[in-house]
């Protein structure tokens, strides 16, 4: 049984005095390391003593000395104060947002840029906070916040916020056209929106981010929907289709970058760029404290040039 445990009803002041009156064998020296009168340090040990109904001390003119329980008591006091302190620390810590667990739902389309690396940097900022991370998707994300299974959600708005959370808006990224390599399309330096009315198109299911899906259908092809004639779960799984000659994707061009298939290639569009936001979804008043600090992190990391849209 750690000495916490341990049921007392004696007081750690108390201890604390008693220790240093044990390290110094001398009242008044014991008073003065206490930063207090030496009365108050008599008094103190007077009640210990009354507390426990044993002698600590041997007093007389000369010298102070442990007795037999005080010196069974020094034993166990100095590992009882010093769990103690490092309880208290490690209470600090996690109030003061540099300990305990943050956990983050991150999302699939942002393996690199503002999220990684202000993840990097909060990692060297804040080494005794335990990170738990998991990747997924807008919609899951969302719905892991409001069950309160993860304090910060990675995200690509808009996102439709309870009162009481805040979404954090991060970056604006290019979304570019994949192509299978043959395709007539591919022979252009830069897609207009037109070129993809009636193309039949590869995506992921509307419900993994409706916002997203509905943004990206409004700025580029309007009031008609796209032909969509397969659906993947992920970016991964959209290249390797459209690698396979099964249609056209409109992705982030940033994750886009990251993703290697044979047959596939990709084409910025012509301006006007559509784009798609990247943010943090949290609810302040019940995250930890930790939290505040990787949102005021990657908030900064976004305002940096390295951190402006692509």
């Amino acid at each position: 049984m750690s000495a916490i445990a341990y049921h007392s009803d004696v007081e750690l002041r108390r201890l604390h005095y008693f220790c240093a009156v044990a390290d110094e064998l001398h009242f008044g020296r014991a008073a003065q390391r206490l930063h207090v009168a030496q009365p108050a340090v008599s008094q103190q040990i007077r009640a210990l003593e009354a507390e426990l109904g044993a002698e600590l001390f041997r007093r007389d003119r000369r010298r102070v000395s442990l007795t037999e329980a005080g010196r069974l008591l020094l034993e166990g006091a100095r590992p009882l104060l010093a769990e103690a302190a490092a309880l208290e620390e490690r209470v600090r810590a996690i109030g003061e947002g540099r300990g305990g667990r943050l956990r983050i739902h991150t999302t699939r389309s942002a393996p690199a840029g503002v999220v990684p690396e202000a993840l990097e940097r909060f990692r060297e900022t804040f080494p005794e906070v335990e990170l738990e991370l998991v990747t997924g998707f807008t919609g899951w994300n969302l719905a892991e916040l409001a069950a309160a299974r993860t304090d910060i959600a990675v995200v690509r708005p808009p996102v439709d916020a309870p009162e009481g959370w805040e979404v954090v808006p991060l970056v604006q990224e290019e979304l570019v056209v994949a192509l299978p390599a043959g395709h007539p399309l591919a022979r252009r330096r830069a897609i207009r929106r037109s070129d993809l009315l009636g193309v039949e198109v590869v995506s992921w299911p509307r419900r993994n981010g409706p916002g997203l899906y509905d943004a990206i259908v409004e700025q580029v092809w309007g009031s008609t929907p796209p032909d969509a004639v397969r659906e993947e779960p992920d970016d991964e799984r959209i290249f390797q289709a459209v690698a396979a000659g099964a249609g056209v994707a409109v992705m982030i061009g940033p994750h886009v970058r990251h993703l290697r298939a044979p047959g596939a290639v990709t084409r910025r569009f012509a301006p006007p760029v559509p784009t798609v936001g990247l943010a943090l979804a949290w609810v302040p008043t019940v995250a930890p404290s930790s939290a505040r600090h990787f949102v005021d992190l990657a908030r900064q990391l976004a305002k940096s040039p390295r951190g402006s849209c692509a």
